[in-house]
This record gives structure tokens, C-alpha cells and sequence, in this order.
């Protein structure tokens, strides 16, 4: 049975090596769409290729929203050029944790089909780690040192088959669904035995520019996409990074304990992915300058291109900045 994992990343360079080392003990390759990342997230990505580990890696610097067309890329990548029987998608800061599978994943998906009809996936739901006062940063890898995790949630991604014949398959925004001919399928089996473990969070400046990068995509996709609700949990903090930075970077409870609360469950994961030999330690304050840094970096870029390749948009930009209007 081949295991193929699809990933779609975006600077992630402290926590990458560990992701693509412990997915690496599930799956039989690894597939990555980076959206141009500029914290050194491909440099590691090349050393581990070179290192010999299964990877591939594809790049598109979208400055927009474009999530199920990369998605779907991404499953036909896996299928078509690696044969999946399944593929596993996850993102950079989720690291599988099969501790509560009898026999682990891969025994598990090799029997699902004796009790299933050709299910067309398997949903499994994320469980958020959270970082706190007294984790050791000067532990390295992530899942060592962030070991506290809230109640798995309702939020479910999934493993999607790699066997669905004669159909237009697409993988919707998230990951959370698959779709057939256009249509959420049903044929699903949940599983909450398997769990995602989830470090979406590991510094505050780190948070605050997914915020600023996660709705500026929004923006940048133009009304649809916004009025459509992708990614609407960014919106609020987007703005109030905005209008009233001082409100969170001048907060000691966002600074400092955003995460913790006395419902947290001390419950170390299974990190399976060993020592590290392209990780460093960094000034994460500097990480996070580069990366947002660079994000404005290509979406100038792009808006320059566009404007050299579509004499329309640039008389529609000529246009605009003609326009004068009083505003006091």
C-alpha cells in the first residue's frame, strides 16, 4: 500500500524538518506546494531532499487565496506521478499521532476496505497544542516542547482515496471535504482514534503574521473569495493588527499566555521523527520580519507583472491613481 502525503506550506522554518521527518515514518512520499516562502523553509526542504528523503517539491508565490485548486493539484500529483492507494493531507504544523490505532495507520487503512465499501476518504480531527510559560525553548523540535493539547475538536481533514475511478475529484478548501463531480461525498469514515496534532501556534509574533498574511490572501482574491468566508478567522485580528497593533502586541495576556487554560491536558504526542540536522535556533522576532517582509515583496512583484502583461488592468491602475477625491 502506498501512503502519499500532500502539503501545501508557507514559512514554516521552524517546525519543518520535524514535520517532514515524523510524516516520513507514515507515508511512502511527500508532496509539497510551497507558496513562497521566505524564512528559509525550501532551503531545508532541499537538504532533506538531498539527505535522500522521499520528497517533491512544487512552488507557486500566489499572493491569493487558491486553496482547492492546490489541493486538487496536489491529490492528482499523488495519484497519477506515485500511484497512492491514499493520500494524506496535512499541513506543516500537523503531525499524525496514531497512538490510539491498535496497529498503526498503515494496518488500519490496509483493513478498512473488509468493513467499508470503497470509502472515498477518512476524516480525522485535529487536537490544538498549545505553547506555554513553561515550555523549554530551547527545545528545538516542537512537538517535544510544546506538550499541552486542548480536547480534540470537531474539525476534521482527511486522508483522501487514491481509488476513485471515472469521477472529477477535488479536495476543498481546508482539506476538510472531498468532492465528487462537484459535491461534498458522504462516503466518508471518521475515525477519532487517529488524531492530527495540531501546532498552529508557537509564538506570538509568529500568530500575528498568519493573521496579517491569511486575510491579506483574502483581500487579494478579489470579492468572491472574500464574501465566500474563507479564512474568515483572520479577518478580526487582521484588522486589529491595523487599526490598534497596541491592543495585541501591547497585551501581556497575548504576549505572554494567550493559550494556556486550566482545561489544557498535559499529553506529550509520539513524535516519531528523530534528531534534526537543519534547524536552527533563530531570533524568531527576525523570522517573522522576513517573512512578512517577503510576502510584500511578491505581491509588489506580482502586481508589477500584472500590470507589464494586461494593458487593461494597467488604464484601470492609471485610472485610479487619477482619481481625486475630498476626504476632509
Amino acid at each position: 500500500m502506498r501512503i502519499v502525503a500532500a502539503t501545501r506550506v508557507l514559512d514554516e522554518a521552524d517546525i519543518i524538518e520535524a514535520f517532514v521527518r515524523h510524516t516520513a515514518s507514515f507515508v511512502s512520499h511527500h508532496i509539497f506546494m510551497d507558496n513562497g516562502s521566505n524564512d528559509g523553509t525550501v532551503e531545508i526542504l532541499r537538504k532533506l531532499a538531498e539527505e535522500g528523503l522521499g520528497i517533491t517539491v512544487f512552488q507557486n508565490k500566489s499572493v491569493h487565496y487558491n486553496e482547492l485548486s492546490f489541493n486538487t493539484f496536489l491529490y492528482e500529483q499523488a495519484v497519477k506521478t506515485h500511484s497512492a492507494d491514499w493520500v494524506l493531507f496535512v499541513d506543516a504544523d500537523e503531525f499524525l499521532d496514531d497512538r490510539k490505532l491498535p496497529a498503526g495507520l498503515r494496518a488500519y487503512l490496509g483493513s478498512l476496505r473488509r468493513f467499508f465499501r470503497d470509502p472515498h476518504c477518512v476524516k480525522i480531527p485535529m487536537v490544538n497544542y498549545e505553547y506555554t510559560r513553561q515550555d523549554d525553548y530551547n527545545e528545538i523540535v516542537v512537538p517535544k516542547r510544546t506538550t499541552h493539547r486542548n480536547a480534540p475538536t470537531q474539525n476534521y481533514k482527511v486522508i483522501a482515496s487514491g481509488r476513485i475511478r471515472g469521477k472529477a475529484v477535488a479536495i476543498a478548501n481546508g482539506s476538510h471535504d472531498v468532492l465528487i463531480d462537484g459535491t461534498v461525498t458522504n462516503s466518508c469514515v471518521i475515525e477519532n482514534d487517529l488524531w492530527l496534532a495540531h501546532f498552529s501556534e508557537r509564538h506570538p509574533l509568529q500568530i500575528a503574521a498568519k493573521f496579517l498574511k491569511g486575510w491579506s490572501k483574502v483581500l487579494a482574491a478579489g470579492s468572491d473569495v472574500i464574501n465566500s468566508g474563507s479564512s474568515y478567522h483572520y479577518k478580526s485580528p487582521y484588522y486589529a493588527l491595523k487599526d490598534r497593533p497596541e491592543d495585541l502586541l501591547r497585551s501581556e495576556w497575548f504576549m505572554t499566555r494567550k493559550n494556556e487554560s486550566p482545561d489544557l491536558v498535559h499529553d506529550p504526542m509520539n513524535y516519531k521523527g528523530g534528531d534534526l540536522r537543519y534547524t536552527q535556533q533563530v531570533d524568531r522576532d527576525m523570522q517573522v520580519v522576513r517573512s512578512l517582509i517577503g510576502y510584500m515583496h511578491d505581491l509588489a512583484v506580482q502586481h508589477g507583472k500584472l500590470l507589464d502583461h494586461d494593458p487593461t488592468a494597467r488604464r484601470l491602475v492609471d485610472e485610479w491613481s487619477s482619481t481625486h477625491e475630498k476626504i476632509i
